[in-house]
This record gives C-alpha cells, sequence and structure tokens, in this order.
C-alpha cells in the first residue's frame, strides 16, 4: 500500500505544476531581431543570450544576420524584423527621408574601427593607386576615412574604393589580396594585426563627434508592445553593465570568441581594448542628443538629408531602462 500512497500525491505535484510550467512559457514573448553580424560590437547581445538576460525578462529573439546596415533597417521598416540595429547615420538617413522607425536605444556610442593596411603600407600616400573597402559610399565611416585621407594631403580618387557590408566579407578581401586595405571591427582587426597587417587608422579615436550602432522599432509595434519592447532593451543594458563588470572578465572574453569564431587571445585584445580603453557601449542604452544633432548636420552636408530634417524627432526613448 505504500507505493500507492505515494503515487497519489506525486501526481497530483505534477498536475499542480503543470499549469505553473504552461503560465511560464507562455509569458516569454518572442520577436525578431535584425543584425548585421557577427562582431565584437554584438557583444551585448551575445551575452543576452548566452547568460540568460533575455530570457529572464522574459523575451526570445530570434536574430537574422543580414550582412549589412542598409538591409536591417530596410527590412524593419518593411515589417520583417520587431527591432533592428544599424549604425546612427542609416538610421537617422531612413527616418530623415520618411522611413517607418524610430531609434529606441545606444547600442555602440564610439566608432570602433581601424584602417587595416598590408605591411608595405607605411601611410596615407602610400595608398596612392591601390584599394580599399569599405562599407558603402555614403556611409558615414567612409566618410570619416575620406576627411582623414584629405587631412593628409590626399584626395579620396587617389585610392580606389570598394564596398561590402559587413567586417568579415571585408577582412576576407584584405586576407586574400584583392585589397590592400580595409575597414575593419573587433576582433577582425587584432586578427589581421595577428597576420603581419597593420593598423593606419584608429577610426574611434579620430571620428569622436559620432557614435555607431543604435536600437531601432517600427512606432506601431512598440505602441502594440510596450513591455516587450520594454524587457528586451533592459535585457541588453543588464548585458552592458555585466560586460563592464570587470570580474566577469575570463568569461566575456570566452562568449566573445564562441560568438565571433575567433581565438581566445584575440577576444582578450578586444576585452583589454573595449573595457579598458575605447569603453564604446552606452550605459542604459542612453543616446547622447550630441551625437543625433552630429549626425544629422554631417548628412546634411552631405546632401542626403534637407536641412528641415534636423528638426524632427529621431528618438523615442521611452522604453529604456532607468
Amino acid at each position: 500500500m505504500k507505493p500507492a500512497r505515494l503515487v497519489l500525491p506525486l501526481s497530483i505535484c505534477a498536475a499542480l505544476l503543470l499549469p505553473v510550467a504552461s503560465a511560464q512559457a507562455q509569458t516569454v514573448k518572442k520577436l525578431s531581431d535584425g543584425q548585421v553580424s557577427k562582431t565584437a560590437p554584438n557583444w551585448a547581445n551575445f551575452i543576452a543570450n548566452d547568460k540568460g538576460f533575455f530570457r529572464r525578462a522574459g523575451v526570445e529573439p530570434e536574430t537574422f544576420y543580414v550582412g549589412n546596415v542598409a538591409n536591417t533597417v530596410q527590412q524593419l521598416v518593411a515589417g520583417s524584423f520587431d527591432v533592428a540595429s544599424s549604425t546612427f547615420d542609416t538610421a537617422i538617413r531612413a527616418v530623415a527621408n520618411g522611413g517607418n522607425a524610430v531609434l529606441v536605444g545606444g547600442m555602440v556610442t564610439k566608432y570602433p574601427y581601424s584602417i587595416m593596411t598590408s605591411k608595405d603600407v607605411t601611410s596615407a600616400a602610400a595608398l596612392k593607386g591601390k584599394r580599399i573597402i569599405l562599407p558603402f559610399a555614403k556611409d558615414l565611416l567612409t566618410t570619416v576615412w575620406n576627411r582623414w585621407l584629405r587631412e593628409q594631403g590626399m584626395q579620396p580618387d587617389d585610392v580606389e574604393q570598394l564596398y561590402a557590408g559587413a567586417t568579415p566579407n571585408r577582412y576576407a578581401a584584405l586576407a586574400g589580396g584583392s585589397v590592400q586595405a580595409a575597414l575593419l571591427t573587433q576582433p577582425f582587426d587584432f586578427r589581421a594585426t595577428a597576420g603581419g597587417y597593420r593598423k593606419l587608422v584608429d577610426i574611434g579615436a579620430y571620428g569622436k563627434d559620432y557614435g555607431f550602432l543604435t536600437v531601432l522599432a517600427r512606432p506601431q509595434w512598440l505602441r502594440d508592445n510596450p513591455e516587450t519592447a520594454r524587457a528586451y532593451l533592459k535585457a541588453l543594458s543588464d548585458a552592458v553593465d555585466w560586460l563592464y563588470e570587470p570580474a566577469n572578465r575570463d568569461e566575456a572574453i570566452a562568449i566573445l570568441a564562441r560568438n565571433t569564431n575567433v581565438a581566445p587571445d584575440i577576444a582578450k585584445e578586444t576585452y583589454d581594448y573595449y573595457i579598458g580603453e575605447l569603453k564604446p557601449f552606452s550605459r542604459k542604452l542612453a543616446i547622447p542628443e550630441e551625437i543625433v544633432r552630429t549626425t544629422a548636420r554631417t548628412l546634411v552636408e552631405l546632401g542626403d538629408i534637407k536641412a528641415e530634417t534636423t528638426s524632427m524627432k529621431f528618438t523615442d526613448l521611452s522604453y529604456l531602462p532607468r
């Protein structure tokens, strides 16, 4: 009889726990997330996923890597993504030209990029007649590069410009020898250094007036899913805080190495540069107003947006964690 008495309470417990488990599963909100590629600027996303910050916040992003920042914005506006990451200039350009999107958070507010060159290129002048690969002709990173080149007494036309939207593709072009210079983010610039390439320009140190990555969403989606938006941004914010905590250094390096498929020593160099020097990730995902103003002014100078659009409201920060 003893076994029979044990079966009944266990059955009752299982029956009682089932609705709880179902209710917990139902509270997890799924969303589609558009990203460019698996590089160090996505570190907070890697952490939020691997460390369970997304799950604890009650969201489950499905991430799609689409290869360039223009694609993330276009597909967001078209309704393919609920949230997306893009460069500040691409996002502001899209919104100013009528794109149905708004900037809801600042992910990377400094430029974590370097111009890496072949061994024989030791100066801007040495690039004359050679090839460089950049994101896009109208990308703000290309604009910053052209500005630096002019300051060195060169003209942009002196160097043949090729374009590819994602760092891994640009690294492959440099490593394959089809170009002699490439704009790379971490950890691929450190990987290039390990392979004998030179760092010609630290864009993070040179382009201090601009920010890099922002998070966007459609206004209607935000109105329909305010708690999902807040939970997603809170998880990313918590991941940034976790990354900046020195006690998490070794685990953070391992997460980067695993998600970007680079050697641990390269991931370690990236960590030391980011956390010890550049500090590119924005606490609480704040968007500095000066970044928006400076970017919008530059886009007006480039003829990409009209001057009157600079007074538009590009951001909605009401979904950010307090």
